[in-house]
């Protein structure tokens, strides 16, 4: 979901560097990934990865396990001159004299002015320039993060295990919302992306609103494979092909998909049509489309019924298009998730933009139904209504890129979300109207600089919670990991995974993240850090409480 101001030119991170001097490294351990062409239209795109792998460690000699042991920003960097890991590492210092410039901190965050993920980053909270470690492997290159959350693979652009930019003109992609294609013969995970661009030295630089993954893979613990054969939704060309194609229409920017999901055999896409990219964590729509797929991804038709529209602009939908409506400006997002216990779809809604808060609607799981608007109930807080304006927030703002998926092995509903800088949150209820608990941020601002759009994946089952997440850094997608049975997710008290699952009562290590600054935690609200996780469960209790409580968290 591109939302760089693509006139500005961007400060990428070599150009910061460009003053400091290089570091020598062996050449066996600098990749084959370069910025490419697209490094200004994603900001940071590339040229953070050519920084830490080629222009800080090109040089002709230095320790062979550089890149293992420093990297720009890592966390307890000496600067020391002794080792090409060390010394790349104390590159944090000079970045870290920054901290003052907003302008610099912007663009070393997301790559362009304003894209922060709540408005102007405040320097206080987390580490401004805390870049972790980034490593190449089978894997691509990916960032090193500790504790129970992990980063395990780059899906997407240079250095991915799938070649993307050559192979599908992928170079730039974010989100990748998964859900399950239902067919039992066939079981895949289906995956739409964002603003996706391939070379930018081609005119109009291959961009396309929309792309599209399958996978049947069930053991991601070596990485994610993609589908053979139909791994990549392609053109007759070979190139990744949009599933919903942008008009071109004055009005309209871009369509980005937002939530997917299979009913009887059929593939329902949510999209919205972006008018207007606006300040930082701000954008407008024209209209919030569902498009129907019947082979499995391949085409996609729009359902001009079911647009629910705020403005003039109907290119695009279909004919006949409904009239204009404000009451849907509360519905231009969704996140879809299926009854566990019932025959109910439900549809997570939030406005556009990353400001808004988030409703719920429900509608039979029935192929008329769904394409029917007045099908639709909306949560009243107590109870189902038919009308979308008394519907209250499961979750309050902001709530940005929202995520859920029924968890067997938590046997409750997982909700994950981007939320000011808590860049991938999760809560868990019993129901999908709640009660919902208290969150638990899995990464933030200040463990991952711009990283957004956590999106579960719906085979994620045990201890284990599979996710894919993007960063502005590089303008591309990652898997990540979360081992449950390491963290102590509030409402699961008593689950046990079969292994090392957390029991009641479970005692939790307290104290400040490694690498907290200023004694804090990482995230922008008072609370409880497990150690040296770069996982803080939410509590407006202290230290001292937690600790008198024999070190275990408060329930209440």
């Amino acid at each position: 979901m591109s939302r760089t101001h693509r006139v500005l030119p961007a400060l990428g991170l070599a150009t910061v560097l460009a003053a400091i001097p290089a570091v020598a490294v062996s050449p066996a351990f600098s990749p084959s990934a370069h910025a490419g062409p697209c490094s200004e239209m994603f900001g940071n795109f590339g040229s953070l990865r050519e920084t830490q792998t080629q222009a800080g460690m090109g040089g002709s000699s230095g320790s062979a396990g550089s890149l293992d042991s420093g990297s720009l920003g890592s966390t307890g960097s000496s600067g020391s001159s002794q080792s090409a890991g060390d010394a790349v590492g104390s590159l944090s210092n000079p970045l870290g004299s920054m901290a003052d410039n907003e302008f610099l901190t912007q663009q070393l965050e997301t790559g362009s002015l304003g894209n922060g993920l709540s408005g102007s980053l405040d320097l206080a909270v987390g580490s401004a320039y805390g870049f972790p470690q980034w490593v190449n492997g089978d894997q691509g290159t990916i960032p090193v993060l500790k504790g129970p959350t992990k980063i395990t693979q780059l899906l997407t652009g240079p250095t991915s295990p799938f070649d993307t930019p050559d192979m599908y003109a992928i170079g730039g992609t974010d989100l990748g919302f998964m859900w399950d294609n239902g067919n039992d013969a066939k079981p895949q995970v289906l995956m739409a992306f964002g603003d996706t661009m391939g070379d930018c030295s081609i005119p109009g630089n291959q961009w396309r609103g929309n792309v599209m993954f399958r996978s049947d893979d069930r053991d991601l613990s070596d990485g994610l494979s993609l589908s053979a054969g139909d791994g990549v939704l392609t053109g007759t060309d070979g190139l990744a092909k949009e599933m919903v194609p942008r008009t071109g229409k004055p009005g309209e920017v871009t369509i980005i998909p937002t939530s997917g999901v299979s009913v009887d055999g059929k593939q329902y896409l949510r999209y919205m049509s972006v008018s207007r990219w606006g300040v930082s964590g701000t954008w407008d729509t024209n209209y919030s489309g569902l498009a129907v797929s019947e082979d499995n991804g391949e085409t996609w038709t729009p359902q001009p019924a079911m647009a629910r529209r705020i403005t003039n602009f109907a290119e695009g939908i279909g004919e006949n298009p409904p009239a204009v409506d404000g009451k849907w400006a509360r519905a231009q997002m969704s996140g879809f998730v299926k009854g566990q216990d019932d025959d109910y779809l439900y549809e997570y809604l939030t406005p556009s933009g990353r400001l808004g808060s988030a409703i719920l609607s429900r509608v039979a799981q029935d192929e008329a139904k769904i394409g029917d608007p007045g099908a639709y109930e909306y949560w009243n807080g107590g109870s189902w209504v038919s009308d979308i304006n008394a519907a209250k927030p499961v979750f309050g703002a902001p709530v940005s890129e929202l995520s859920v998926q029924w968890h067997p092995g938590l046997r409750r509903y997982v909700a994950m979300y981007s939320s000011g800088l808590r860049s991938v949150m999760v809560r868990t209820a019993p129901s999908p109207t709640g009660p919902w608990s208290q969150a638990t941020t899995l990464i933030d601002y200040s463990v991952l600089p711009g990283a957004y759009g956590g999106f579960i994946h719906p085979w994620s089952t045990g201890k284990d919670l599979d996710f894919v997440v993007t960063t502005w850094n590089s303008y591309n997608v990652y898997l990540a990991h979360t081992d449950l049975s390491q963290i102590s997710l509030p409402g699961t008290d008593g689950i046990s995974y079969g292994t090392g699952g957390p029991q009641a009562g479970q005692t939790v290590q307290t104290g400040r993240r490694v690498g907290a600054v200023d004694g804090g935690t990482n995230t922008d609200a008072p609370a409880v850090s497990v150690a040296e996780t770069g996982t803080t469960v939410e509590r407006t209790v202290s230290r001292d409480e937690v600790e008198a409580n024999g070190g275990v968290v408060p329930e209440n």
